[in-house]
C-alpha cells in the first residue's frame, strides 16, 4: 500500500469515535466538533492510507478489511498517547492517574483485595478499572485498553505483540454444585457423557477440558460444552443444573463459592494452571500501573505466607514461580 500523506492523530481519534459511536453524528457529539469536521477527517484519513475504511449504506457504516486492521493500531496509538500524557501529568503532580487491569477470577477472589488496599494507601487519588480476564487472548491489552493482565499467558503465535512472565502455579479441580449426583466420583472416567460449563472456549490452543479428558477417551463432544463469560455466570449455571466444570482450587475455596460449589474427589492427576503477568512487548508501564504491580507482587508474597485461616486454605494449592 502506498501512502499519499501521513496520518494525523485527530484523524485517528475521529475514526475510532465513529466506530465506537456507530455514526458520524455520534462521533461529533463525543468529540465536541461538527459532523462536517468528522466527515472531512475520515475522508483525509482514507486518502492518507489510500484505501476505504468504511462501506457506507443506508443502515450506517461498516468497517472494511482495511478499517478493521487500522482500528487495532489506532486504538493502541491513542491509548499510548493518553497514557503518556497521564504519566507526565502524574510526575508534575497534576493528575492522580489511572490503572486498567485484567485479572483472572481466582486472583481477584484471593490476592487482589490486599493489593488494592495497599495501592489505595499509596495512590488514593488514582482511578482503578478492573475487569475479569478469561482465557489467553488479551485483545484489550493488545489495543491499549488495559495496562496489564494477571492471567493466562498467550503463545507467541497467538499474541506476538505481548510478553509474559509466570507468577503462580495453581492446582485445578473438577467441581459441581453441592449435592450433584456424581459428588462421589473418584476418577475422570466416571464423568463420561457429562455436560460441562467452561469460561474458556475450546478453540485454538485453549482446550483445557479436552487436554484433561481426551487421553482417557472421555472428552465430551462440542454440544456438551457450554460457556460462561464471567465467574458469576458460571456459578449460576452450576447451581441451576448438573453441569460440571474445571476450576482453580483457590476459587473453590473462596468465600464466593465455598458451600455452593464442591470439588469432586478425583484421584487422577490434573495438570496445574500457570498464571502469568502479561504486558505489551517493549511497552513501559505508567507510574500508577507500575506502583500497582509492585503492590500486587509484594502483597501476593505476603498472602502466600499468611497464617489467616481462610486465606491460607484458599491459597494452599498455589505456588509462587518466576517472581
Amino acid at each position: 500500500m502506498r501512502y499519499h500523506k501521513k496520518m494525523k492523530i485527530n484523524q485517528l481519534r475521529c475514526f475510532v469515535q465513529v466506530v465506537e459511536k456507530g455514526s458520524v453524528r455520534g462521533a461529533a457529539e463525543g468529540l465536541g466538533v461538527s459532523a462536517t469536521a468528522v466527515s472531512q477527517s475520515l475522508r483525509e484519513l482514507e486518502r492518507a492510507v489510500s484505501a476505504p475504511l468504511f462501506t457506507r449504506h443506508a443502515q450506517g457504516l461498516t468497517l472494511t478489511l482495511f478499517g478493521r486492521r487500522l482500528l487495532v493500531h489506532a486504538r493502541l496509538i491513542i491509548g499510548q498517547i493518553a497514557r503518556a500524557e497521564e504519566d507526565l501529568g502524574q510526575l508534575q503532580g497534576l493528575a492522580g492517574g489511572a490503572i486498567a487491569i485484567g485479572v483472572t477470577p481466582w486472583v481477584s477472589q484471593t490476592l487482589l483485595p490486599a493489593a488494592i488496599r495497599q495501592f489505595r494507601v499509596i495512590r488514593p487519588d488514582a482511578r482503578i478499572d478492573v475487569s475479569e480476564s478469561l482465557g489467553a487472548v488479551h485483545s484489550a491489552l493488545r489495543d491499549g485498553s488495559f495496562d496489564l493482565v494477571i492471567g493466562m499467558a498467550p503463545t507467541r503465535q497467538m499474541e506476538p505483540n505481548l510478553t509474559s512472565r509466570p507468577l503462580f502455579s495453581c492446582g485445578l479441580a473438577v467441581a459441581a454444585r453441592a449435592g450433584h449426583p456424581l459428588a462421589g466420583a473418584k476418577s475422570l472416567s466416571e464423568l463420561a457423557g457429562q455436560s460441562w460449563v467452561m469460561t474458556l472456549r475450546q478453540d485454538g490452543s485453549e482446550q483445557p477440558l479436552n487436554d484433561m479428558l481426551a487421553p482417557l477417551g472421555v472428552a465430551p463432544p462440542p454440544e456438551k460444552i457450554h460457556f460462561a463469560r464471567s465467574t458469576l455466570s458460571s456459578l449460576a449455571m452450576l447451581e441451576g443444573s448438573d453441569l460440571l466444570t474445571v476450576c482453580p482450587w483457590p476459587l473453590i475455596e473462596s468465600s464466593l463459592m465455598r458451600g455452593r460449589v464442591e470439588p469432586l474427589a478425583i484421584r487422577d492427576v490434573i495438570p496445574p494452571l500457570t498464571t502469568s503477568l502479561v504486558l505489551r512487548r517493549a511497552d513501559t508501564l505508567t507510574a500508577a500501573a507500575q506502583i500497582f504491580l509492585d503492590c500486587f507482587l509484594e502483597t501476593a508474597d505476603a498472602s502466600l505466607e499468611s497464617a489467616e485461616p481462610a486465606l491460607k486454605n484458599a491459597l494452599a494449592a498455589v505456588e509462587a514461580i518466576g517472581q
